[in-house]
C-alpha cells in the first residue's frame, strides 16, 4: 500500500510565515512564504486545497499541537490572512496554558494529519523528545537550531541565509523519522478500520485501551440525555486483606511476616503504599513496591557450564494474566471486562514479538492495568490495581520460596515478572516439578530461558547471554548502562521503536565494556580502533531559561559534542532558585519561609545563625555547573566538526572501564 503524504513544517515570526514540504515517496519539495517581502498566499491555498481534494495525509512532528493550527486558521479565512495573523495564532498557541484548547478537533481538520510526536508518545512527560534531540539519536549530519530569534521581525537576507535552510532541514529530518516510523504508521492505518477516533495519532498504549474501551462501551459509560459520563469505582480506602488471593501461602517466616503486614494494611492512596517493605532470606533481599518486586546480586559474574545451569523464568504477560485467570475486573465492568481483556491477550500472540502489532497490544494490556489507577479512565478502580500488583509480587515470592528449597539452587535476580537462578544440573528435575506445580496452582505460564552467563552491576544494569529457542542461537540481553540502540554501528534506522526518547550519548563506552566482558577484547584497543564518529558523540539538552556554554560561546539548547584533547570547558548556567533573594544570606535547613521572611522584613540582610546557613553563603543571581571537570569538549553539531585526531580517547577508555564488572 502506497501512502500518499507530504512531510511538512512551518515557521512563524512577526513578519514572516513559511511552509516547507516534501513528498514521502519522491524527491518533490514545496516552499511557500507569506511575509512582509513575498506573498504566496493563493499558491499556498491552492496547494492545500489539492491535498484536501485528493485525500492526502500531512505528516509532521508536534504538528497537531502547533503547525496544523496555523494552516487551519489560514484555510478557514484565507483572504487578508498575512504574517501578522499567522503570528497572532502562533502566539495564542505558545501562550496557552492548555495546549489541547487550541488543537483543531480531528473531525474539523481540512486535511488528514499524522503526528509522529504523538505516535511515539513524546507528549508523555517522561518521554518528551524534541526533533533536535531526535536528530542526535538518528545520527544526522547536522543538528540545526535557528540562528535568528522567533519573536522579532526577520530581514530578507536572514530568510535566505537562515530560515529557508532551517525550515528545509527540519522537513528532511522529519521525513527521515517518518520513514523509520512507517511500520507504526501502517499499523495505525489498519487499526483505523476497527477503532473509533483519531487512531493514526494514537500512541501504542492508547490504541489497545481504545480497542478495549470500544468493546465495553455499553458498560463503560452512562448517558444523561446527550451527555456521556464515564463509569468508575473510586475507593476512599482499600483493605489489602481483601486483595490478597486465599491460595497465597508461605513457609519462610520472613515471607509470612510480609504477608501478614500487607494483609493488615488499610490504605487511602496507592502511590508509595509500601515502597519501603523488604525482607532478606538466605542473604538475598526482596524489595517490594507499588510498581513491582525487585532484588538482585550486585557486581556479580556468573557462568553456566557442564555442571551448573543458569535459568530465567518469566511469567508470560504477568499483570494481565493475573487479572484474566483470577477473573479480576474493575468493579463497575465485571465479567465483560475479563472476557474482552482475555481476547486482547489472545490477539497479541497472533503477532510475532517485535512487530508493531505485538508491541502495541502488549502495551495496551499493561496500559489498561495502569489506567485502572487513573481517575481520568473508564477502567478506574484502585482496588483492581492493588489486587494485581500485590498478588504479582507474592506469587513470584511463592515461586522463589519453593525454588530455594532445591539443593544447590541460589537466586540471582527477581524483577517484576520473573526470577533468575543458578542450580546444579542434577537438580533441574526438581526445579521442573516446582515450576509445573506453581503453574498449576496459579494458572500462570512460565517461559524459561537458558542463560550462558550473567554480568550484573545491579538489578537494572546487567548483561545476560541467553539462548533463543526459536532462532536456535545465543543473543545478548543488555539492560540499563549496557544497552545500546543497535548492534551494528551503521544500523541506527533499525533501533528499537520504543527507544527513541532515550539519550544515546557515547555509545562507544557501553560497546567497549560489553566487548571486554563478553569477548575479552581489550578496552583501549577497542576504543582506539572504533571508526564510527557518532558513537563518540554526546548530547546535552538544556531546559528553558538555562544556558549552555563551551568556553565563552553560548550553545544551542540541544548541543552535540565530543570530549577533546584540545577544546574548551563546558558549563551550564541556570537561573537563581530564589531570584527575589539574590544577595541575601541563605535560609538554614529547618527554618520556615515565614520565619526567614519575617527576619528580613524586620532586620534586613543581617546574618543570624538561627535563620541563615552558618557559612554565610548567599543566594547567587545564577547557578553555574561545570561539566566534565578536568576535561575539554568540542561542539560537533555538524559532523564535519568531529575530529578523530583531537578525540580525548582517554576519557572514553576511563568511562568504559567504570562499566566493567
Amino acid at each position: 500500500m502506497t501512502l500518499h503524504a507530504l512531510i511538512y513544517d512551518v515557521e512563524c515570526l512577526p513578519n514572516y510565515f513559511s511552509y516547507y514540504a516534501a513528498d514521502l515517496n519522491s524527491d518533490a519539495e514545496f516552499y511557500f512564504e507569506i511575509s512582509q517581502f513575498r506573498n504566496d498566499a493563493w499558491q499556498f491555498y491552492a496547494h492545500l486545497e489539492w491535498l484536501m481534494r485528493h485525500d492526502w495525509f500531512m505528516i509532521g512532528f508536534n504538528s497537531i499541537g502547533y503547525d496544523y493550527n496555523l494552516i487551519h486558521a489560514f484555510m478557514t479565512e484565507p483572504v487578508g490572512f498575512g504574517p501578522a495573523q499567522f503570528y497572532a495564532v502562533s502566539q495564542s498557541i505558545i501562550k496557552s496554558t492548555d495546549r489541547f484548547g487550541v488543537t483543531v478537533r480531528p473531525q474539523d481538520r481540512y486535511i488528514k494529519q499524522i503526528d509522529l510526536y504523538k505516535i511515539h508518545h513524546f507528549d508523555n512527560q517522561a518521554k518528551s523528545t524534541s526533533l533536535k534531540a531526535l536528530q542526535v539519536n538518528m545520527r544526522s549530519e547536522s543538528v540545526l537550531e535557528s540562528e535568528v530569534p522567533f519573536d522579532v521581525p526577520i530581514s530578507p537576507d536572514d530568510i535566505e541565509r537562515v530560515m529557508i535552510p532551517y525550515n528545509r532541514h527540519d522537513v528532511t529530518e522529519t521525513k527521515k523519522f517518518a520513514i523509520i516510523s512507517m511500520p507504526m504508521i501502517e499499523f495505525r492505518l489498519q487499526m483505523a478500520e476497527q477503532i473509533k477516533g483519531d487512531v493514526v495519532n494514537f500512541n501504542d498504549t492508547k490504541i489497545g485501551k481504545q480497542l478495549l474501551e470500544q468493546r465495553l462501551e455499553d458498560v463503560c459509560y452512562t448517558y444523561n440525555g446527550s451527555r456521556r459520563e464515564r463509569r468508575q469505582t473510586p475507593r476512599p480506602f482499600i483493605n489489602l486483606s481483601e486483595c490478597i488471593f486465599p491460595y497465597v501461602q508461605f513457609e519462610q517466616p520472613e515471607f509470612q511476616r510480609v504477608h501478614r503486614w500487607l494483609a493488615a494494611q488499610t490504605i487511602t492512596e496507592t502511590k508509595g503504599a509500601f515502597d519501603n517493605l523488604h525482607c532478606t532470606i538466605d542473604g538475598f533481599t526482596f524489595h517490594f513496591g507499588t510498581g513491582g518486586i525487585h532484588g538482585s546480586l550486585d557486581r556479580a559474574r556468573l557462568a553456566a557450564d557442564d555442571q551448573w545451569a543458569i535459568l530465567d523464568d518469566d511469567v508470560a504477560s504477568l499483570y494481565p494474566s493475573i487479572a484474566i485467570v483470577n477473573r479480576l475486573a474493575p468493579a463497575h465492568l465485571g465479567d465483560r471486562f475479563v472476557t474482552e481483556y482475555s481476547n486482547l491477550k489472545t490477539e497479541r500472540f497472533k503477532y510475532a514479538k517485535g512487530t508493531p502489532q505485538n508491541s502495541a497490544l502488549k502495551l495496551a494490556l499493561n496500559g489498561t492495568y495502569g489506567d485502572s489507577n487513573s481517575e481520568y479512565s473508564v477502567f478506574y478502580d484502585p482496588k483492581f490495581t492493588m489486587s494485581i500488583t500485590i498478588n504479582g509480587q507474592l506469587l513470584l515470592c511463592m515461586l522463589a520460596e519453593r525454588l530455594m528449597t532445591v539443593p544447590t539452587l541460589s537466586l540471582i535476580q527477581i524483577n517484576t515478572d520473573g526470577v533468575t537462578y543458578r542450580v546444579h544440573r542434577s537438580m533441574i528435575w526438581m526445579v521442573d516439578e516446582i515450576r509445573t506445580e506453581w503453574q498449576r496452582l496459579t494458572m500462570l505460564d512460565l517461559e524459561q530461558v537458558q542463560v550462558r552467563r550473567m554480568l550484573i552491576r545491579d538489578v537494572n544494569n546487567y548483561i545476560a547471554d541467553c539462548w533463543d529457542e526459536k532462532k536456535g542461537k545465543w543473543y545478548l540481553k543488555l539492560k540499563g548502562a549496557y544497552w545500546t540502540p543497535t548492534k551494528h554501528p551503521d544500523d541506527i534506522q533499525n533501533a528499537s521503536p520504543t527507544a527513541w526518547y532515550k539519550n544515546f550519548s557515547a555509545d562507544i563506552c557501553a560497546k567497549a565494556a560489553v566487548a571486554h566482558m563478553v569477548d575479552g577484547v581489550d578496552i583501549e584497543t577497542f576504543v582506539y580502533s572504533w571508526m564510527n564518529p557518532f558513537d563518540f558523540m554526546l548530547r546535552e539538552k538544556t531546559a528553558r531559561g538555562h544556558q549552555l556554554f563551551i568556553g565563552d560561546k553560548l550553545q544551542q539548547r540541544v548541543t552535540r559534542y565530543y570530549v577533546a584533547k584540545h577544546g574548551e570547558p563546558m558549563r551550564k548556567v541556570m537561573p537563581s532558585t530564589h531570584p527575589h533573594r539574590e544577595g541575601q544570606f541563605k535560609q538554614a535547613r529547618g527554618v520556615s519561609d515565614a520565619d526567614y521572611i519575617a527576619w528580613h522584613v524586620a532586620n534586613g540582610n543581617v546574618h543570624n545563625p538561627a535563620i541563615h546557613t552558618k557559612n554565610k553563603s548567599v543566594y547567587e543571581p545564577s547557578r553555574i555547573t561545570n561539566m566534565f571537570a578536568g576535561h575539554m569538549v568540542r561542539p560537533c553539531n555538524h559532523v564535519r566538526d568531529f575530529d578523530f585526531t583531537n578525540l580525548d580517547y582517554g576519557w572514553y577508555v576511563l568511562e568504559s572501564r567504570k562499566l566493567v564488572i
